[in-house]
């Protein structure tokens, strides 16, 4: 029976093609706790992925027709530990993906892929990772921080990836995520290019914490100023509030946000942009903002402005469209290698022909 307990379906197949095309079902069929007079078993996954990861087992083939069915695939394939399927998956996926899709698959990729990938380098943030008692006694009661859940389900990943890799011969174990890092960057980088596109996209609504997060982030984002991070922020914590049932109030905005509202970079605004800011920053907030934009030498930091004071202030250097970072580097390979390289011996006949036509 393969499903959840809203919906499940069955699937029959044979206890010896699966032990023997996967190391998976080898251990949970054929090891030493294994039941074998079992016949029916509970596999909490989704029905349409583990019915490809069959056909994969049985002819080598899969039945991908859509992103989504890509994505699923990918998971259960990630939980099965099959790379062959996970690469099949990764590669449909990279070459249906375009601007209007990047947030859905960078939000199932984000999770396979190492925690400091996609940071551009930037600087190591020494801000705590919980808010303080006073800070804290501000939020609503009823507001727990996003990242929370999210948290929780991707070390249940992990958790069960460590026991899947013990319960199999580490001279065959072939790591299902590694291909996902190509997607990944991959996705970063069409982000980068088709920002105005992504931050537009109602799936920016749907994201989660740390998938926004690691956008705004990002010091390459194609973006003509600040304005639109802050309308997509803005945007974000509203479909945020509605998830959780909150009233749309300045504090249950900036409570779903946490710092998600710091990492619109405000020092890089004008004057005629910041007033846009007012319903999300404090007075205290929008006044220092203000008057480091006119000029002035604010003395006084709000406290909640000070661990992202660096980041604000550096610009996002994007690059235009159709034109990638590595395009000058890619321009001088080619004119390096658009020269003709002599060997000595071609040398030495070019020349002994020289000579010739001058002494002819």
């Amino acid at each position: 029976m393969v499903g959840d307990e809203v919906y499940r379906e069955r699937i029959p197949a044979h206890s010896w093609v699966l032990a023997a095309g996967n190391q998976v079902f080898r251990a949970m069929l054929q090891g030493p706790m294994a039941d074998r007079h079992k016949e029916t078993y509970n596999i909490p996954t989704d029905p349409k992925g583990f019915q490809n990861l069959l056909k994969w087992l049985y002819r080598h083939e899969c039945g991908i027709q859509s992103m989504e069915s890509g994505l699923i695939t990918l998971q259960v394939a990630i939980q099965y530990l099959c790379p062959e399927l996970a690469e099949l998956c990764v590669e449909y996926i990279a070459q249906h993906l375009n601007g209007n899709n990047v947030l859905r698959v960078l939000q199932y990729i984000h999770r396979y892929c190492p925690s400091n990938q996609g940071s551009d380098n930037s600087e190591i943030s020494t801000a705590p990772s919980a808010p303080s008692l006073e800070d804290l006694d501000e939020f609503p009661q009823t507001c727990v921080d996003p990242r929370v859940e999210q948290l929780e389900r991707s070390q249940h990943t992990v958790h069960n990836m460590t026991q899947l890799q013990e319960l199999c011969d580490d001279a065959d174990f072939r790591d299902p995520t590694a291909c996902c890092t190509d997607l990944f960057n991959a996705c970063l980088e069409l982000v980068d290019r088709e920002t105005r596109l992504v931050l537009a996209s109602e799936l920016l609504e749907e994201v989660d914490y740390d998938t926004l997060e690691l956008i705004l982030r990002r010091s390459t984002l194609n973006v003509p100023n600040e304005l639109p991070i802050f309308e997509a922020v803005q945007r974000w914590s509203t479909a945020k509030c509605k998830r959780d049932k909150l009233p749309l109030t300045q504090e249950n905005r900036r409570a779903v946000l946490c710092n998600l509202l710091y990492h619109t970079r405000f020092l890089q605004m004008n004057n005629e942009q910041l007033p846009q800011t007012a319903c999300l920053l404090t007075a205290n907030e929008f006044n220092y903002v203000s008057g480091r934009i006119s000029g002035h030498n604010m003395t006084t930091i709000p406290p909640t402005l000070a661990p992202h004071l660096s980041e604000m202030d550096k610009p996002r250097c994007h690059t235009p469209p159709g034109t990638p970072q590595n395009a000058n580097i890619k321009n001088k390979k080619k004119r390096t290698t658009g020269k003709k390289k002599y060997t000595r011996k071609e040398l030495m006949l070019d020349i002994v022909s020289c000579l010739a036509v001058i002494f002819d």
